[in-house]
């Protein structure tokens, strides 16, 4: 019968220690937003936060922590950069800068440094602005028993030994705004709100040593929480799914369609007759185009793409169309795409001609 038990073992701890963590396993197969992207702003705490939050800091100088980054910022740009969600992504290095930019940015009036700043941003090729706005801290709301407590019941009986059945709901009231800035005015073109959701811990997650000997005596879900673990526990996958959140938020296809809408002009980059073709369709006329390929691109061809697709004007009722070939130098690097409308609004995309669309 001993055969039996394992069996069971199997059948029923297997599929309850199942996690969320492969979710986003097949994000970077999609294809990547046609931008680059800088990232400012971070996770700062507040001092308000310093009690008894998710992120609070424990022990040491909490003045000090709360100066830090809940989340560092590189961990954002790493999820990012693994899900493949933009065409390129850079961080502005400088914490104290990244806090002054947001802070500068949430005013909404005009700023000679801010537009110093996006003019930088723009001469250095990128499309759109990444704010990491506010990481609103808030406590572990402690659930109790969840749904799970038969399945560890029954682990128990068979084996005497039920740690590892995800028995225990907590949920942090941490949430996190991002924003996705334009990079003319900064103005917002996406801002979500994005929550972790419930965690399902297991008794070896949320309970010492001690806990886990009670264990072995009392069933595991009646065995008391141990504080430190359950923080460090949830504030881990909380991170986590934050991260996520976040690139499955921005690869969505809401907010590739909000992109458009709210954008000057909508580029594409489509294959035609196996050539990659730049098109681009807006609702006012084109004055001006300019293509950045690197040292790579001869400026003659980039000039001839460059009047090549303004003279390519079509009106199909609703709205202007241009089309014209990649140049043929520009087809092995991240090309950018910038163009200019008669209101004198601008819009670009960046492209990785050899990439799979």
């Amino acid at each position: 019968m001993r055969w039996c038990r394992w069996w069971l073992l199997v059948c029923v701890v297997l599929p309850a220690c199942q996690t969320t963590g492969g979710e986003t396993a097949g994000l970077a197969a999609l294809p990547p937003l046609d931008c680059a992207v800088l990232v400012t702003g971070g996770a700062f705490l507040t001092p308000g936060a310093a009690a008894g939050g998710t992120f609070a800091p424990r022990g040491g100088d909490a003045a000090a922590d709360l100066a830090a980054e809940a989340i560092p910022v590189a961990h954002f740009v790493d999820e990012l950069r693994q899900r493949r969600v933009f065409q390129r992504i850079a961080l502005d290095g400088d914490a104290g800068h990244r806090r002054a930019v947001r802070d500068r940015l949430r005013t909404g009036s005009p700023d000679p440094v801010l537009q110093q700043f996006l003019q930088r941003a723009r001469d250095d090729g990128f499309d759109l602005l990444l704010v990491i706005e506010e990481l609103q801290d808030g406590p572990i709301d402690a659930q109790g028993t969840n749904g799970r407590w038969p399945v560890t019941f029954v682990t128990w009986i068979l084996l005497g030994f039920g740690a590892l059945i995800p028995d225990h709901t907590f949920e942090s009231r941490a949430t996190l705004r991002v924003t996705l800035r334009e990079l003319q005015t900064g103005r917002v073109l996406h801002d979500p709100l994005l929550v972790a959701g419930p965690v399902e811990l297991a008794l070896f997650e949320r309970s010492d040593f001690v806990g886990l000997l009670t264990s072995m005596l009392v069933p595991p879900f009646w065995v008391a929480d141990d504080t430190e673990q359950v923080a460090a526990a949830v504030r881990k996958t909380t991170e986590d799914r934050l991260l996520q959140s976040l690139a499955r938020d921005l690869k969505s296809e809401s907010v590739r369609q909000r992109l458009r809408e709210r954008s000057a002009a909508r580029l594409e980059l489509v294959a035609a007759d196996g050539a990659p073709r730049v098109v681009v369709e807006c609702a006012e006329s084109l004055t001006a185009v300019r293509l950045r390929a690197g040292a790579a691109l001869p400026t003659a061809a980039a000039a001839a793409f460059e009047r090549e697709l303004l003279a390519s004007r079509s009106w199909d009722g609703e709205r202007f169309r241009y089309e014209a070939p990649l140049p043929a130098a520009a087809r092995g690097a991240p090309v950018q795409v910038l163009v200019g409308t008669i209101r004198g609004t601008v819009a670009s995309a960046t492209f990785a001609p050899e990439a799979e669309r």
